[in-house]
């Protein structure tokens, strides 16, 4: 399937292993500075762009997360500009860093110098039994031991010292990750969850070590990434809301790749608790903080049932959820409120003949599995005019994801979440 002609002789909908990227590796050019929670695979980005982008000059993801669409913009020839939008502060950083061309003579030369001054600070620190500022938020003692408080302090410290303000926040999403790693954290979980105490016991990381060995790969990796680069493809980070007129110009995108949010942070993804710890140390507002979960897409349950979205799959969806449990019903719904209210704004900013390409995953709630795939279809046709051309259906052999979740919250009764991803083409007639 390698020409627009021959996609268009398949049928609409059907599983595509092609698209499962099985042994493929993810992590090449700048894919790999920051872990985050249900990352588009970058070889899946590619191949939109390839199949559907050939002919694009402007991108859009307009819920960017780690940047993987924009990144793939910059590697690609064609592309002038790519917008991304999240309200997620942590987001816009690594998305930002990870498509910044940074001059690697410059970068090398920071990056020694860092590695100098947070040496030298540590030592000065526990031999001469100095003081160094540390940040206080809630349960920062519950969630780092003493000896990582202070080697992040003193690393923040120092990163807080370049002046070069691209150059700093390169160091910043390094520090970021070190946060998470050395962190009490359990390893693999969205959610804020703490070691027992046998694993407690046993943690005693490296605070500098990790630091400096992030660093490290993502310096080789940006050296890379800087002969590679588009540098005439203007990346653009937008702090905006989908849901609402952004910035971006009437008709002004030609190509949409984005993995939407899965919606009910609950269960399912949670971007603001992945975010927590980093955005406190990064000294982001309280509010700004802790709210990302509840300001996303779905983060708030309706009032009521009642709505007017044109989706017969949702009305029946709805029907059967209600039946089961309202509550969670109007959790579901929310989301698709929200969502219904970025396809205006994507309406608005999209050109006539662009392709909208969309990466979701159906989650099952109450045990009835929502196709989402479908009810995104007919929530764009509804109201415009936009050519379903296909919705390939791609195993997840590797995505950070659970596998499993905990709907009820009682101990050992687990449900699958998503093992297979739907992705979703439209064109805007």
């Amino acid at each position: 399937m390698s020409s627009q002609n021959s996609i268009k002789e398949n049928k609409i909908k059907y599983v595509d292993n092609t698209w499962d990227f099985k042994e493929s590796f993810t992590k090449y050019s700048n894919h790999g500075f920051h872990t985050y929670p249900a990352m588009m695979i970058p070889q899946i980005a590619r191949r939109l762009i390839e199949m559907y982008g050939l002919k694009s000059k402007v991108l859009l993801d307009p819920f960017v997360g780690s940047g993987t669409a924009l990144l793939e913009a910059k590697l690609h020839k064609n592309f002038k500009k790519a917008y991304g939008i999240d309200i997620n502060p942590l987001a816009r950083l690594i998305s930002k860093v990870k498509t910044t061309t940074i001059s690697p003579d410059k970068l090398n030369q920071e990056f020694s110098q860092l590695i100098q001054r947070c040496t030298s600070g540590i030592k000065e620190i526990n031999f001469k039994e100095k003081e160094i500022e540390k940040p206080d938020f809630h349960n920062i003692d519950f969630w780092f031991k003493p000896q990582v408080i202070t080697d992040l302090a003193v690393i923040k410290k120092n990163i807080q010292k370049i002046q070069d303000q691209d150059i700093k926040d390169f160091f910043l999403v390094s520090f970021s990750e070190t946060i998470r790693r050395v962190s009490n954290t359990r390893n693999g979980e969205f959610k804020l969850y703490r070691m027992n105490e046998i694993q407690l016991a046993k943690h005693n990381p490296n605070t500098l070590k990790e630091f400096i060995k992030e660093s490290a790969e993502n310096v080789k990796s940006m050296i890379e990434f800087y002969s590679e680069a588009n540098k005439n493809c203007a990346i653009i980070v937008l702090d905006e809301d989908t849901r609402l007129k952004t910035s971006i110009g009437d008709d002004e995108i030609d190509l949409i790749v984005t993995s939407p949010p899965y919606g009910d942070s609950r269960t399912t993804v949670a971007y603001g608790q992945f975010s927590r710890l980093a955005l406190q140390w990064m000294d982001y507002a309280k509010e700004e903080v802790i709210n990302i979960d509840k300001v996303s897409l779905g983060g708030i349950p309706t009032k009521d049932l009642v709505n007017s979205l044109g989706s017969p799959s949702l009305k029946e969806i709805m029907h059967k959820i209600t039946e089961k449990d309202p509550k969670r019903a109007r959790d579901v719904l929310s989301f698709y409120v929200d969502f219904d209210k970025c396809i205006k704004e994507l309406h608005r900013v999209t050109k006539q003949g662009a392709f909208l390409c969309f990466v979701v995953g159906n989650r099952t709630v109450k045990g009835i599995q929502i196709p989402t795939d479908d009810i995104i279809v007919e929530l764009f046709q509804a109201k415009n005019h936009y050519k379903h051309h296909n919705t390939f259906i791609r195993n997840i052999p590797n995505k950070r994801m659970p596998k499993q979740n905990s709907p009820t919250n009682i101990t050992g009764e687990k449900l699958n979440t998503m093992n297979e991803e739907w992705i979703i083409i439209l064109e805007k007639q």
